[in-house]
């Protein structure tokens, strides 16, 4: 075989072993890689599974707030009325009240004015006059 030929098996080999080994490494890169998007793919997985987890309770927390409601705007609409009620009778009551009650603190405040100056009166005539007793000094 020439040798010209021989350099060439000899190229063509070793480009054959570089692409070969080229070739594995790439391989195990592209392994790693898959590993890595499997992982990922897995972690995607689980997040949906736990979103899906989570939408279901807050549906189902809509759901009993659905049935809720309804009692409760009962109960508030109970308590209305029975504020306005209450309101109500609260009113008519010091409506009846408020006027026999002014009354009763009008004659209260009358009486006591009147018997306080009854009481100053009545004590100021039993009190010794100085006029009378000469300037002060009882005589015997």
């Amino acid at each position: 075989m020439p040798m010209l030929l021989q350099v060439c098996v000899v190229i063509v080999t070793v480009a054959l072993v570089v692409i070969s080994v080229v070739t594995v490494r790439a391989m195990g890169r592209f392994e790693k890689a898959a590993d890595k998007i499997s992982e990922t793919a897995d972690v995607v997985q689980r997040s949906v599974e736990q979103v899906g987890n989570v939408t279901r309770e807050a549906h189902e927390m809509v759901s009993s707030l659905g049935e809720v409601v309804p009692r409760l705007k009962g109960v508030v609409s109970r308590f209305e009325a029975i504020g306005e009620r209450t309101a109500t009778l609260s009113s008519s009551v010091l409506e009846e009240v408020e006027a026999p009650v002014r009354t009763a603190v009008a004659i209260s405040r009358a009486v006591r004015s009147g018997a306080t100056e009854l009481i100053q009166r009545l004590t100021s005539r039993f009190r010794p006059n100085q006029s009378q007793n000469n300037g002060g000094f009882h005589h015997v």
